[in-house]
């Protein structure tokens, strides 16, 4: 007696849980990048000179600022 988890399908269509492209829709592209953009705005806003904190903690968020805009650049063109 087999498990329905053990059964190997015998057709050669794909399935609707296979990937049918390794690229992203537009809406997850859309929503990824603005996270990416909007995470990095909100560091390079926190890193300003008037913001309360240390210079090294300031030069710190302003990196991951940079770095997060990139990243958002990076997963809109991926």
């Amino acid at each position: 007696m087999k498990n329905e988890c053990e059964t190997v399908p015998t057709s050669t269509a794909p399935t609707t849980r296979e990937p049918l492209s390794g690229k992203d829709c537009l809406t997850c592209k859309v929503i990824g990048s603005t996270a990416f953009a909007a995470t990095g705005l909100y560091a390079l806003h926190a890193s300003r000179a008037s913001a309360p904190g240390s210079v090294i903690g300031k030069r710190i968020m302003g990196g991951l600022g940079i770095c997060f805009l990139i990243g958002s650049v990076m997963r809109w063109h991926m």
